[in-house]
Formats: structure tokens, sequence, C-alpha cells
């Protein structure tokens, strides 16, 4: 099976390890991540890659992204089917799991998560000054939209489940793969946390779901397979995605 790989390049170091031992023959395309502060563009981008892929050379198109403040959202299949992991963002991947996200939010709400993609490809920055206010004026935006289309009650949900930027962080966590330079990852997070007054911790990664992402391993309800001619669309229940006509 050949695949086409369409991902955040916060996933690089991850997905190329992924790629090298899987069984299938993968080609990678990677997006920028300052995408994700311009949600309607990283769409945009994402279609675009999809649209650009020859349905002649590959079997499926894999999505290296989760529903990403809707940045996924009505993303749809041309001609080759797709396959995206049921995720609201990138830490559920480095994590393994729904569940163990759900814990981890759960346990510690206020957390801001650093995995070595984020440290290398963001280069730390933090939503600061001007900057956050445009994309608070985006978030009202979006929230009317969401309550025309979907309802108040939806939009609220929507809302509160996008990338916690009504979050109080208190802690910040490095996501430890066991890849890459690892104690630059850990002194940059213990760093930016002294800084801000913040808590400190270290956590164990988990690649067993981006493994199975580029092994084709899709036969549970951790991934969402979207047929040609079908788009992908916000399920509004745990499972997060869902297929749309």
């Amino acid at each position: 099976m050949k695949i086409k790989v369409i991902a955040c390049e916060v996933f690089s170091r991850e997905f190329w390890l992924a790629a090298g031992e899987s069984p299938h023959v993968i080609d990678l395309k990677f997006l920028p991540f300052g995408l994700h502060d311009t949600p309607e563009e990283l769409r945009v981008q994402i279609q675009q890659a999809i649209d650009e892929t020859d349905a002649d050379e590959y079997d499926y198109i894999v999505l290296g992204y989760g529903l990403c403040s809707r940045g996924a959202a009505e993303v749809r299949a041309r001609d080759i089917p797709m396959v995206i992991t049921k995720a609201h963002d990138c830490i559920t991947l480095f994590l393994g799991s729904r569940a163990r996200y759900s814990k981890e939010f759960s346990a510690s709400p206020g957390t801001y998560y650093f995995s070595p993609g984020w440290i290398e490809r963001k280069e730390g920055e933090m939503d600061q000054g001007g900057l956050e206010e445009v994309k608070q004026r985006m978030r009202e935006e979006r929230y009317a939209e969401y309550v025309e289309k979907y309802g108040e009650d939806n939009a609220q949900f929507l809302i509160e489940q996008e990338s916690g930027w009504l979050a109080n962080y208190t802690r910040a966590a490095f996501i430890n793969m066991k890849i890459g330079d690892i104690e630059s990852y850990r002194e940059f997070t213990k760093k930016l946390a002294d800084e801000r007054g913040w808590d400190h911790a270290e956590i164990e990664g988990d690649n067993s779901l981006i493994r199975r992402l580029l092994n084709g391993d899709w036969d549970s309800d951790d991934f969402l397979k979207v047929p040609p001619g079908q788009s992908i669309t916000e399920s509004f229940d745990e499972f997060i995605l869902k297929v749309a006509d």
C-alpha cells in the first residue's frame, strides 16, 4: 500500500521515525505549524495538498491533524480515501489515546504541553500583545459563525474544545517522546515555567497511536475513514470527528 501523509510539521521527528518503521510506502508532506493560528487558512492548505495528490499513485491519504480549531473540518476527500485520528489536537497523538488525553486534562486542566516539534518549530513563541487581540477577535467571529450553523449549545461546546483559549495556564509539561535533543527540550520547558511562575512537569509520551496511523492499523474507533467524495465534520461527542456528505 502506498500512502500520502499530509501533516503538521510539529510531527516531523515522530512521523519520519514511524514512516521508516511502517510496512507501507510512505510519502510525507509537512505544512507549517504556524497555520494553526489561522484555522481557515489551515483548511485551505490541507485541501490544496489533498487536491494535488495523484489518485493513480496513492491508495490512501493520511492526515496528521486532529480537529485543530476546525482547521480539519470541512476538508473533503477527492478520489482517494482519507484517514484521520479522532482527536481535538496533536496532544492526543503524543499521549497515545483520547482516554489518556482526557485523564491528563482532568487532572491538570491548566497545562500547556510542549512536544519536541512544538519547541523546535514554534521556537517558544507564546501568544502576546496585539497578536492575542487579533486572535480573540477571530474567535469571537468563529463563535458567531458556529451559533448560526449549529445552534447556541453546540457553538459553546466547540469553543470550549478549541485550543484552551480561555484556559488559565499554571503548568508547563514537556512530553518526552524519547527522540531529538531531549535535554534541550527539558531545559526550555523548565526555563519557560520558571519565567512565568508556572509549575513544571515532564510526562512520558506514547507514539503507539502515531505508529498505528502510519502502519495502516485503522480498524478501531481511534481513526476516521473518509470515503472519496465525503468530508470531515465535528461529531459533538467523545469521538470528536465523523464523516459528512
